[in-house]
């Protein structure tokens, strides 16, 4: 009896210790689970990479140009409304084209950013149309995206209110629709931005070469926490306690832009802080960037005190410079 007993004993233990020897070979660390650690690698990953390296990283795709209304065909230049696909969404915009033959390539192109608009009220050309019809009268096609969610352009679900960074995918691919548009030289892209376009075109030079020539006018601070402060709530650059953790400040990733800049700002401007500019200026020295930098004192956000002569000449040398 007392043999059978231990023998019984034995093989408990036996039996014991097999078993915990096959959970202990289940308990492995996170880095050695698979399925623990692709998920560890991902989540770093997005971490370590900033939307700006996010953008430069991704490809974009070529959509067709289409019209969707001739609003004039006389005299320089014709305009259009247009739409095209940016990440599955219809945005609008607008199109001026030269009249008469293009040069053997193709007219030179300017994209045109827009600032900041309420999107209830937003219409197509809202703060690019006048300046698109003075370049379009020097001969330069030009292109203006409403961006998602503005106007009749489709919204991704996210809201489009604030300086959203998504504004720049949104002209990104456009820059590479431009190849489908009739007289249109693709290898010959300008960029001009107002206020929170110049943001946008920020970002957009950061992403991209194709871009040859920038003109900001009193663009927004290139540091999204400087805007998210400024413009309070309402306006505000991002969400989130630190905007800036998100990567999405340009200022940051200047070092990528390979085209010249040319900067206005007017010193009494009270929509932006002349201070930006003048950072941004700096900056882009620092980095070597090949920047023209213009003050204009008494001059509001809009330059309206200035008629637009001065400013709108200088923005058309630059680009003669650098475009034809």
């Amino acid at each position: 009896m007392k043999l059978f007993l231990i023998t019984i004993l034995l093989l408990s233990v036996v039996v014991a210790f097999s078993i915990l020897q096959k959970k202990s070979s289940k308990s492995q660390t996170p880095e050695s689970d698979p399925k623990i650690s692709d998920s560890f690698t991902e989540n770093s990953t997005s971490k370590a990479t900033s939307f700006i390296e996010g953008l430069r990283q991704r490809e974009y795709e070529p959509s067709q140009i289409t019209i969707e209304n001739t609003l004039s065909n006389s005299g320089d230049y014709s305009s259009y409304i247009i739409s095209y696909i940016s990440d599955g969404l219809k945005i609008y915009g607008r199109m001026n084209v030269p009249s008469g033959n293009p040069p053997a390539q193709g007219f030179p192109v300017i994209m045109l950013n827009h600032g900041y608009f309420n999107t209830s009220s937003f219409t197509s050309g809202d703060g690019t149309q006048t300046m698109a019809d003075i370049l379009a009268g020097s001969g330069y096609l030009t292109l203006a995206s409403d961006y998602r969610g503005f106007g009749k352009s489709e919204n991704d679900g996210q809201g489009s209110r604030g300086h959203r960074p998504e504004y720049a995918i949104d002209v990104l691919n456009l820059i590479a629709s431009v190849k489908n548009v009739d007289k249109a030289d693709f290898n010959n892209i300008g960029m001009w931005g107002h206020s929170m376009g110049g943001e946008v075109s920020l970002r957009v030079a950061e992403a991209t070469d194709k871009v040859k020539a920038i003109v900001l006018w009193a663009p927004t601070s290139g540091r999204v926490s400087d805007n998210a402060r400024f413009y309070g709530g309402g306006r505000s650059a991002q969400s989130g306690n630190n905007p800036d953790d998100e990567g999405t400040s340009p200022i940051d990733y200047l070092q990528y832009i390979t085209a010249p800049i040319s900067l206005h700002q007017g010193l009494t401007d009270t929509e932006v802080s002349p201070e930006w500019s003048n950072e941004l200026n700096e900056s882009l020295l620092k980095e070597n960037i090949n920047v023209e930098y213009f003050e204009y004192p008494g001059q509001d956000h809009n330059f309206v005190n200035l008629g637009w002569d001065i400013i709108s000449q200088r923005t058309i040398e630059f680009y003669n410079r650098y475009l034809k």
